[in-house]
């Protein structure tokens, strides 16, 4: 059975997906690492058990949601102001 040109096409850039994500920098493990042992966390929790500065740790979750790693989502508080934002695993 042969594959149309489509599919391989397709599983080419699958493939792609998989080998550039292997290619992450050693922050974007350090991060995986810590959400692997305290999921949920926040930036913050995240800076505190890597000593990584916090705008360093944006950078990384941001590539990491994007290679769909990590999930964002957040909590409205009970008081007024900005809600918690955390992090975990997809």
């Amino acid at each position: 059975m042969t594959q149309s040109i489509q599919e391989t096409d397709l599983l080419e850039k699958e493939n792609e997906k998989e080998f550039a994500f292997e290619l992450v920098n050693q922050t974007d493990k350090q991060v995986l690492d810590v959400l692997t042992k305290i999921e949920p966390a926040t930036r913050t929790d995240i800076c505190k058990k890597t000593g990584i500065a916090r705008t360093t740790i944006y950078d990384a979750l941001t590539r990491l949601i994007l290679y769909k790693k990590v999930v964002k989502y957040s909590v409205p508080g009970k008081s007024k102001g900005r809600p918690k934002v955390f992090y975990r695993i997809s």
